[in-house]
């Protein structure tokens, strides 16, 4: 007797039994799928979104009955749970480097290697169901599932080999070596892309053997609506050119010159030098001429920090040169900012019809001076923004990326 009929007819309600009783009773008689996912970025807080996508599924996954294990780098070798997950950190690596693009680059390579020991002896334990890395490292699984035949997924939250063409001259010169590791995901077994446009990208890219479209999410718990009560537009995004920090000293000087508005930006990052060091020091001299109206803020801030600071915005702006869906354009959403973005990538599949995306600086720079000064516009269409954002739920994307999980391990 299964134990959905035994449950029946102890209840005595046969046929009767209620939807969502058969649906728990379904959740609870299946084996947790086991599963392990690799992000470099996971700790709190981190400059990535693709730490806090991985932060989201990892809860979501544990609420759907799955057993959850996450690779990531921390500041010492170690694990500990969060969220009935099980965090594994890969401790700092200390190189002899001292060009910091160089030194990061030998960081993930280690940092795979150590990951590659850490899954085999949790495997030794409990075998792996599924194997999903996140974000351009993938050496760890193509050697996991070479030797294991663990069934692996990557989500693509970027195409690395294009990406890498917008940044900074110093980072472009291992555009060979990103291109030649993230060529692994030839073998991987199924591919997530976060939008359609990725998606399209993806496969022109290279050769899979299955793949599926599963967006990000927001965390409608965390940001919720809130009434606008600044006149202050923000902006958040690494220091790195393919999100358009090279445009922001283009940016700041017209959106100063509206009466009372200020800017604050989030951009973590201090480049010791070339292209992005001098931008920095452009910048700060526009910080040293508006004083209290221009914020910069150079460290990673939690989620409850930038929580605080969407709501402290009127206008939210993405001047990406390069982006596949844009989590911090949701999150402002979520919060009721009407977005102001360059129409690359996935940014209009997120947007919709609640924001505008623009293809050149003059009409960004128009919009936004037009929403500072229009602030029940704002209101108006920050309401349509929150509403949208409803539709990134993360319960409905952990159950798509579990049927996934599924269809990819038959």
């Amino acid at each position: 007797m299964t134990i959905q009929s035994y449950l029946s007819s102890l209840l005595g309600i046969g046929e009767n039994i209620s939807k969502g009783v058969m649906n728990l009773i379904d959740a609870i008689s299946k084996p947790k799928l086991k599963v392990a996912l690799i992000s470099y970025y996971y700790q709190k807080p981190t400059i990535s979104g693709v730490g806090i996508h991985v932060q989201n599924l990892a809860k979501y996954l544990v609420k759907h009955n799955c057993e959850v294990h996450i690779f990531c780098h921390g500041d010492e070798d170690g694990f500990y749970k969060e969220n009935g997950a099980i965090i594994h950190t890969i401790g700092k690596i200390l190189t002899s480097v001292s060009d910091s693009f160089s030194k990061k680059r030998l960081e993930y390579d280690v940092f795979e290697s150590e990951v590659v020991k850490e899954i085999i002896r949790e495997n030794s334990r409990k075998k792996f169901d599924i194997i999903h890395t996140h974000g351009a490292l993938t050496k760890a699984a193509f050697i996991i599932r070479k030797v294991y035949n663990i069934k692996w997924i990557h989500t693509f939250h970027a195409i690395e080999k294009l990406r890498v063409k917008k940044l900074s001259n110093e980072e472009k010169q291992f555009e060979d070596l990103i291109s030649w590791i993230e060529h692994t995901v030839n073998y991987c077994d199924g591919a997530i892309f976060v939008s359609n446009d990725l998606s399209k990208e993806g496969i022109k890219t290279y050769k899979l053997k299955s793949k599926a479209i599963i967006p990000n999410g927001v965390d409608l718990q965390l940001f919720d609506y809130s009434p606008i009560t600044k006149k202050n537009v923000l902006f958040i995004g690494r220091f790195s050119k393919d999100k358009g920090i090279d445009i922001l000293p283009k940016l700041i000087p017209p959106i100063m010159s509206v009466k009372d508005a200020t800017f604050t930006a989030v951009c973590p990052g201090s480049p010791a030098n070339g292209e992005l060091k001098e931008i920095r020091a452009s910048i700060q001299k526009m910080q040293d001429k508006y004083g209290e109206r221009l914020k910069i803020i150079d460290k990673p801030q939690d989620q409850q920090i930038l929580k605080e600071l969407y709501q402290n915005c009127q206008v939210y702006i993405q001047p990406s040169k390069y982006e596949s869906f844009g989590l911090c354009i949701l999150e402002a959403m979520a919060t009721g900012r009407p977005v102001v973005a360059f129409k690359r990538g996935g940014i209009p599949e997120v947007i919709g019809n609640s924001g505008f995306a623009l293809i050149n600086r003059g009409s960004f720079i128009y919009k936004v001076k037009e929403l500072l000064e229009n602030k029940t516009g704002c209101v108006i269409m920050g309401k349509k923004a929150n509403k949208r954002a409803k539709n990134f739920n993360w319960n409905l994307i952990a159950q798509e990326t579990i049927k996934y999980y599924e269809q990819v391990n038959k």
